[in-house]
């Protein structure tokens, strides 16, 4: 009976010491802190914009893709209607497409003065020359027809004008002066050289007949010049103020009636045109500027039918105003 009772008791005080254990630990769970309702909405709001964050690049990768090929269509649109030998260029900036077709070395026509400027500004940074200097002017620089420099009486001009009538009216004899007085073809083609070029080469003066019968030309590519465009936008060629200076000429181009010639006239238009039409070349390289916004579109067609390439390159500029700024 001892016995029995001893293992009663020892019973009874198992289960109270079990029962008091399990109290503790249901007191020590009830103690640990209950996340509020605030830490809750926070974690619901992060998910939430995790989530429209991701819905949003999804979104723009989208219309990036749309943007992408509805540009692809209008450069391949401008090349099926120019016939001959046509590339494109086309650099949206803000939008980040950079989309070229059927890039090759081609026949520059005057849009090789562009590198021409450029080393005349590199020139005049580095002090060898200056805006105002007089400089000669040559009987052998005077190209017949092709600028009214050739039928004025002068016999020296100063760099700043011939800059002027070289991008503005394309003016052939004040090229043909500006190369002689940077130093020649040689100099000219270093500038271009340390440009990172490589496919652009200033072979001949404007016009020399001689040359090209000897099978020289000035030659370059839609992606040189567009990525000369594009650091000329950027103020990433020479820098301030030789860059604005730059961006000055052009837009003051006389000839706007190709990438230009169908855009709203509220757009800021930068362009260097060029056509040789004994050899149906017909070029255009333009910056399109509409308040903070802009494109670059370079276009460079041989062998051609003028009046095609022309019409192809209008619409093209007109398509593209409409793609990127709407």
């Amino acid at each position: 009976m001892k016995f029995g009772f001893s293992k009663l008791l020892g019973i009874v005080l198992g289960l109270i010491l079990i029962g008091g254990c399990s109290a503790n630990k249901q007191s020590a769970d009830d103690k640990r802190p209950a996340k509020s309702s605030q830490t809750l909405s926070s974690q619901s709001n992060s998910r939430h914009i995790q989530v429209a964050k991701k819905a949003s690049r999804r979104k723009t990768n989208s219309q990036g893709v749309e943007l992408k090929h509805k540009i692809l269509a209008a450069e391949k649109q401008c090349i099926k209607s120019s016939a001959g030998k046509t590339s494109v260029f086309v650099d949206s900036l803000n939008n980040g497409q950079l989309i070229v077709t059927n890039n090759q070395v081609q026949r520059s026509a005057s849009v090789i003065k562009l590198f021409i400027m450029i080393d005349t500004f590199h020139q005049i940074q580095t002090g060898r020359l200056k805006l105002n200097q007089l400089v000669s002017f040559p009987k052998s620089d005077r190209v017949d027809s092709t600028g009214e420099l050739a039928n004025q009486a002068v016999h020296q001009v100063s760099v700043s004008e011939l800059l002027k009538l070289m991008i503005r009216n394309s003016d052939n004899s004040a090229t043909n002066v500006l190369i002689d007085h940077l130093g020649g073809l040689n100099i000219v083609n270093e500038e271009i050289r340390r440009l990172n070029c490589n496919h652009t080469k200033l072979q001949r003066k404007m016009l020399d007949y001689q040359a090209l019968q000897s099978g020289k030309d000035n030659l370059t590519t839609s992606k040189d010049i567009g990525k000369i465009l594009v650091r000329l936008y950027h103020h990433h060629v020479l820098r301030n103020p030789y860059d604005s200076a730059m961006l000055q000429l052009l837009r003051h181009n006389a000839n706007q009636s190709k990438l230009p010639a169908l855009i709203n006239q509220k757009s800021v238009i930068y362009n260097k045109t060029g056509e040789f039409p004994q050899y149906g070349v017909q070029n255009d390289a333009a910056i399109i500027k509409k308040g903070n916004q802009a494109f670059i579109v370079v276009v460079l067609s041989e062998n051609g039918v003028q009046t095609k390439q022309i019409n192809a390159m209008q619409q093209l500029g007109e398509n593209l105003y409409t793609i990127i700024f709407h």
